[in-house]
């Protein structure tokens, strides 16, 4: 779950990756992917969370390399490898367009395989309004996983006001975050990962916090401009992201090819459960699904 493959997924069924590429106004950002060594049917560009980074999902990737899929995550601005202050945006479509860009390289990458975008917790609302507000063009699927569409426990009013009247006056300020890495998994070593792995940050300026719940409301409210190919999944006990939300867009999407899977017991990382083999297979045979059928080879 650290920054580097774990050595048994050093494997000769896959080859693992990282690079760089420069977004819209010039910041750095760092990509790994994990490609399937015979050659993969279709690719997934997976947006990760906040406060982590894409190392993270080191394990899914592989996972996914064997039903023969690559898998690209990039580190959002702010956050891991990439560049710009940690826990800090001056508007929220800032991640709309550093996801533009990578899904560009993404694409030309894919040569013509089929590309769906997979977007977990905060990386699930970016990915949800991206669909809502920029062109999706030829995007095989639309994959949100636990998306933060809504906080699991509610925001005082208090607090949410005076996080936007900050983001006006003192907009870098540092408003703290108090998401409690339990609620990420039953697997303890997840959770023990996380709390000592030193690319995550638990940095939140006004500015941030003011953004979010902004765009909480918005990616909500226009949930049915959202029309590729739907898969919505989501942990039924999590304690950081409202499920009601996931399903709450998952009704009101305008995909005529939708799904929606809910995990009882499961919290915040579906992927990263103890009982993750179950959502991985769900993922796995929804992309299998929507992919086209092996061209037929005569004699």
């Amino acid at each position: 779950m650290n920054d580097q493959p774990h050595e048994a997924q050093a494997s000769r069924a896959w080859t693992y990756t990282s690079d760089q590429f420069a977004g819209a106004d010039g910041l750095l950002f760092t990509r790994r992917v994990c490609r399937p060594r015979e050659g993969a049917r279709a690719v997934l560009a997976v947006v990760h969370g906040y406060g982590e980074h894409g190392g993270r999902y080191h394990d899914l990737a592989a996972d996914l390399a064997v039903h023969g899929c690559s898998v690209y995550v990039y580190d959002l601005r702010g956050h891991g490898r990439s560049g710009g202050r940690r826990g800090h945006i001056r508007r929220f479509a800032e991640y709309l367009d550093d996801t533009a860009v990578y899904l560009d390289g993404v694409r030309r990458e894919a040569e013509g395989r089929p590309v769906f975008l997979l977007g977990h917790s905060m990386g699930g609302l970016i990915a949800a309004s991206y669909a809502e507000q920029r062109p999706v063009g030829d995007l095989a699927g639309l994959i949100l996983s636990a998306p933060f569409l809504r906080f699991a426990m509610q925001v005082p009013a208090l607090k949410v006001g005076a996080a936007r009247v900050a983001s006006v006056l003192a907009p870098s300020v540092n408003v703290g975050n108090t998401l409690d890495p339990a609620g990420l998994s039953h697997d303890e070593a997840v959770v023990a990962a996380y709390r000592t792995d030193p690319l995550n940050h638990r940095a939140a300026t006004a500015r941030w916090a003011a953004e979010l719940l902004s765009a909480q409301t918005a990616a909500l409210a226009a949930a049915d401009r959202i029309s590729p190919p739907l898969l919505v999944m989501a942990g039924e006990a999590d304690p950081i992201a409202d499920p009601s939300g996931a399903r709450e867009l998952f009704e009101a999407a305008a995909s005529p090819d939708k799904t929606y899977r809910g995990y009882p017991g499961y919290f915040h990382e579906i992927f990263n459960e103890t009982g993750r083999d179950v959502p991985i297979a769900d993922l796995a045979a929804w992309v299998e699904q929507r992919l086209p059928a092996p061209a037929a080879t005569g004699r």
